[in-house]
């Protein structure tokens, strides 16, 4: 890829990174984002060329490079997969990736960089067909999480999105979900169902929440829409 710093952009989004470290094994998620796709005859793609690098200020430790055609719908839900993970075990907590991801049809790539986080909770998916998105809210989500060992209680909530004065939107609680989590320390998954079938379209919120006994251990919010 010696071509293409000449003509990279950024300010304009191809993907989203997510990662999760541990001492046993971290991992690193590239989500590509359908909204970012061109229009076709039957529905959107895109055609990328992906490298990663996985430094510190001495050496490479990883290094790999894929070529992906991606597809989604018209309302931008992927048709096949949009997501790439890669797994390193045992690495420094040091380390920085980068991502550049380079557009073969417009002929011009972005970049971001970045560590890896430390936070534990949590990477939050929507599964759609062969697919994932983050801002449509869909069926099925995926929660991937690493805790330290030790068994939580924990509770997602989704919220319905109201307008109310210019700027500033209230969010009411229409569904909950409680359950038991037997963490390990390693990072693992919790799948999570919404009745999306029966919603109006708009904006919501999701919120996942995590005790441990009676103290709230962690939580995160994310906006997403359903349409």
């Amino acid at each position: 890829m010696w071509w293409m710093p000449l003509n990279m952009i950024y300010g304009q989004s191809l993907f989203e990174v997510k990662t999760l470290y541990t001492p046993f094994e971290s991992r690193l998620w590239i989500l590509f984002l359908p909204e970012a796709y061109l229009q076709g005859d039957t529905g959107c793609y895109a055609f990328y060329e992906v490298e990663i690098l996985i430094r510190d200020s001495l050496r490479v430790y990883s290094r790999q490079v894929r070529y992906l055609r991606l597809f989604s719908t018209y309302s931008e839900m992927p048709s096949n997969q949009n997501m790439w993970s890669i797994s390193l075990v045992k690495m420094p907590p040091h380390l920085q990736w980068e991502v550049i991801v380079w557009d073969r049809e417009r002929r011009w790539g972005t970049s971001q960089r970045g560590t890896f986080s430390k936070e534990g909770w949590a990477l939050s998916l929507f599964r759609h067909g062969e697919g994932y998105t983050i801002r449509n809210l869909t069926e099925s989500q995926l929660v991937i999480y690493t805790l330290p060992s030790a068994t939580y209680l924990g509770q997602a909530a989704l919220y319905k999105g109201e307008s109310s004065l210019p700027e500033l939107t209230r969010y009411l609680s229409i569904e909950e979900r409680r359950f038991t989590l037997q963490a390990s320390g390693k990072w693992d998954t919790l799948r999570l169902s919404w009745r999306v079938k029966e919603l109006p379209a708009g904006a919501y919120l999701v919120g996942l929440y995590v005790y441990q006994g009676e103290n709230l251990y962690s939580q995160s919010f994310q906006s997403v829409r359903c349409k």
